[in-house]
């Protein structure tokens, strides 16, 4: 099974100035508002975003499944925004396709599911058999060919949906919440299996997800939606560690990271510790170990309350939230010190 051979880097997926609207008769809702993005050839590109923020109908109009209202969708070279049934069918058959809840066929084998999506795709009776034992065992399923979805896990299942969507060699992947019906146990299995495909296969996948485990373990770069814009988009690192919205991406991240106290939780430390809360984002947790081991030194006391390391696929990150005390004077110069060790922000009261 090997990888596609072709420019690094070059743009496959362009949205342009797209927005996607439904209703009418004074009642109109726009899913998609004046989107622009650029999904380059062998990356993980992830959006995020709270339930109804709008990434289900993007994902869709990658495969022509929906159509925008305005601007263009633009996949491997084609305007897909502007072309019929008869000829999406093609390029349909170079992009795959991985559901939330499998949409497996209850009444065909694990075999015969990944079979059908090749003769759907014209290949020919000869070939099938050897490509579906190739991506059975890809996915590491070879000894499940003959079991019926029923007798399989949920993560085995959404690993025969990764193995029928490549069944007939896609360049791009799409995949839309593909673990959020699972448990964590089988989260990973399915990540891992995803990795692999990006990895080895070269195929470029679109991630659309509300977990932030998926975006952290496979992504490369990250758009988050809220009410159907992008707020903020970039490398998985830099919108964890540090993300530069207080409204949207920033809320989304606190809420669904949980590395930052809110409002509440940022009360009830304040009112325990009588300190000054400040956040600092980590790129090198020994220069701010350094910092804070020197507190002594400007008067100040300082007790480490919320937060912690984590890891995205390339790097690791941290935000700590620290409680500060001692006089006015020496807790400023502190933090301006904290400050040259990460990205900082006071919490507000």
């Amino acid at each position: 099974m090997a990888a596609a051979h072709t420019a690094a880097g070059e743009p496959v997926i362009v949205f342009d100035s797209v927005s996607r609207e439904f209703g009418g008769k004074g009642r109109v809702v726009r899913a998609v508002d004046d989107v622009s993005l650029t999904v380059h050839r062998g990356e993980v590109f992830g959006v995020i975003g709270f339930s109804g923020a709008g990434k289900s109908t993007l994902i869709r109009m990658i495969n022509g499944l929906e159509k925008p209202t305005s601007g263009t969708v633009t996949v491997l070279g084609q305007q897909v925004s502007h072309l019929s049934e008869a000829k999406l069918r093609p390029l349909r058959t170079r992009i795959g396709m991985v559901f939330q809840q499998f949409n497996l066929m209850t009444s065909r084998t694990v075999a015969g599911n990944v079979n059908y999506a090749l003769a759907t795709a014209g290949w020919p009776r000869a070939t099938r058999k050897a490509r579906v034992a190739e991506l059975l065992d890809f996915v590491g399923l070879a000894d499940k060919a003959r079991h019926y979805p029923e007798q399989l896990s949920g993560g085995q299942k959404q690993r025969v949906g990764i193995a029928r969507a490549l069944a007939a060699e896609p360049e791009v992947l799409l995949a839309d919440e593909a673990t959020s019906a699972l448990d964590p146990s089988t989260t990973g299995e399915v990540l891992s299996v995803l990795r692999r495909v990006n990895e080895e296969l070269g195929v470029t996948i679109v991630a659309i997800t509300h977990e932030m485990e998926v975006i952290r373990s496979i992504a490369d770069r990250v758009a988050v939606m809220d009410s159907g814009r992008i707020v903020e988009s970039g490398p998985v690192y830099d919108l964890f560690s540090n993300p530069e919205h207080a409204e949207g991406a920033a809320s989304f991240v606190a809420t669904a990271l949980k590395d930052r106290p809110n409002r509440e939780e940022a009360a009830r430390i304040r009112a325990r510790t009588g300190g000054r809360l400040v956040t600092v984002s980590l790129k090198d947790s020994a220069a701010v170990g350094r910092v804070l081991g020197h507190a002594a030194g400007y008067g100040v006391e300082f007790e480490i309350v919320h937060g912690g390391m984590s890891a995205t696929k390339d790097s690791s990150y941290g935000v700590l939230t620290v409680a500060l005390n001692g006089d006015e004077q020496s807790v400023q110069r502190f933090i301006e010190n904290l400050g040259a060790a990460g990205a900082l922000k006071e919490v507000a009261a």
